[in-house]
């Protein structure tokens, strides 16, 4: 039976040889991972359960990466001592605070948790970014309790469609203006429902492993279930860096597994895009809605809050400063992107420009800071741009890249961000 990443990665995680789309099969996980707000409340189930403490704790992964801002008055505040105090009190180690953290998917390939062949139970389907270092995450949303108490759970076998990337992105266009290209033909559609979408090609082959798991992290919001990518040396000497003596099996596709769909990419034929709220579906060139005044900047979120994503947005903003009555952000996604970025001189640069720069989390995306108010439009790398997402429903959020939200905060209107760049860029981020 010839089999596909996605179907090789299930297979082992049920002790099976083979499994087919569709099929309901009983997996026993490599780790479970999930945000605090989700932590607290199992934390809370298994005090009423009567369960004293984890049961398998080296194979459960909880990261305060929502919350670690708790604001004055916030009920997070005493959430989050409650759950340092259950950590102190069972001896879970696998438990990253404010300050150790940042977002939950950086978190699990930073610190070698996802590993090529691994399989990964999940609260949010756009951890599908691990499958930049070929582990396949599987969101379950809140059935992440089961894992931590049974260290198993049912999963349905997803079909696959295969991505073949071609060329090379061209000046100014980044890796969101794919994901949109993806969104705009799959969004709101079934032809990604149940699937896991398998990135290849040589076009893969030169992006950077930031820009894969971009990628991939914004693939549920074409309506993919999860994504995984080709495994190549770029993966492997990340993954080898950071893995110790965890193990791990790299799984390639079978030359005549099955897919739903195979298609071609050609990364050269891209422009940057902006999506329209309130759809995922409701992507255009920048050029359509060029000049739609702004208030808000924001770069971040697990669709962009890695170094070359910052790398990006401060070519556009070297030569350029902050548009008066425009309030920019910039989240880096870990303490080692926002330690990176600090010796590259980014951070100086991005404040200097009038920008305001936060701590690691989910901050702008989830809105928990910097709210919009009503009447604002932000342009922003974040994931959502349903009314209400971060602050008032009146309030307009558009999707784009780092080089459109730079180049929009510098203007004030959503710009094309060609316009801006110089003519040879001081840094590039693929390779």
């Amino acid at each position: 039976m010839s089999l596909t990443i996605a179907q090789k990665i299930i297979a082992r995680a049920a002790g099976t040889d083979a499994v087919a789309a569709g099929d309901y099969v009983t997996v026993t996980p490599d780790y479970t991972v999930m945000q605090d707000i989700y932590f607290w409340k199992n934390i809370k189930i298994l005090e009423r359960l009567g369960v004293p403490e984890i049961a398998y704790p080296d194979k459960v992964v909880a990261v305060l990466d929502h919350t670690p801002q708790a604001a004055l008055g916030s009920e997070h505040v005493a959430r989050n001592r409650e759950s340092r105090e259950f950590v102190r009190r069972t001896g879970f180690s696998n438990f990253f605070d404010a300050g150790r953290a940042g977002l939950r998917h950086l978190v699990m390939v930073e610190h070698g948790f996802a590993r090529p062949g691994l399989l990964v139970f999940s609260d949010e389907p756009n951890i599908a970014s691990i499958g930049a270092v070929g582990a396949l995450n599987v969101p379950i949303s809140t059935e992440v309790l089961v894992s931590m108490v049974r260290d198993s759970n049912w999963v349905r076998v997803p079909a696959s469609v295969r991505f073949e990337l071609t060329g090379t992105l061209p000046r100014g266009v980044w890796i969101r203006d794919l994901v949109q290209a993806i969104c705009r033909e799959y969004a709101g559609g079934d032809g990604l429902v149940q699937r896991c979408v398998e990135f290849g090609g040589p076009g893969l082959a030169r992006l950077g492993l930031d820009s894969r798991q971009g990628l991939l992290a914004g693939m549920y919001h074409a309506g993919a279930d999860t994504a995984v990518a080709d495994v190549d040396e770029v993966a492997l000497d990340y993954v080898r860096e950071r893995a110790g003596s965890r193990p791990y099996e790299v799984f390639t596709a079978d030359e005549d597994a099955a897919y739903d769909e195979v298609r071609t990419w050609d990364l050269g034929a891209l422009e940057p895009y902006v999506t329209v709220p309130p759809r995922h579906s409701g992507v255009v060139p920048v050029s359509e809605v060029g000049g739609r005044r702004i208030t808000q900047a924001t770069v971040g979120s697990c669709a962009s809050n890695r170094i070359e994503d910052l790398r990006a947005a401060a070519e556009v903003l070297r030569d350029h400063d902050i548009a008066p009555g425009v309030t920019m952000y910039v989240t880096p996604g870990s303490p080692g992107v926002y330690a990176q970025a600090a010796r590259e001189g980014l951070v100086e640069l991005f404040t200097e420009r009038g920008a305001t720069v936060l701590s690691p989390g989910c901050t702008t995306c989830w809105g928990y800071l910097g709210a919009l108010g009503d009447g604002d439009v932000a342009v922003s790398t974040n994931q959502e741009n349903y009314p209400g997402r971060a602050g008032s429903r009146t309030a307009e959020i558009y999707l784009a890249s780092p080089y459109v939200v730079a180049a929009s905060a510098v203007t004030g209107r959503i710009t094309d961000p060609r316009q801006l760049l110089p003519a040879e860029g001081a840094v590039r981020a693929l390779g």
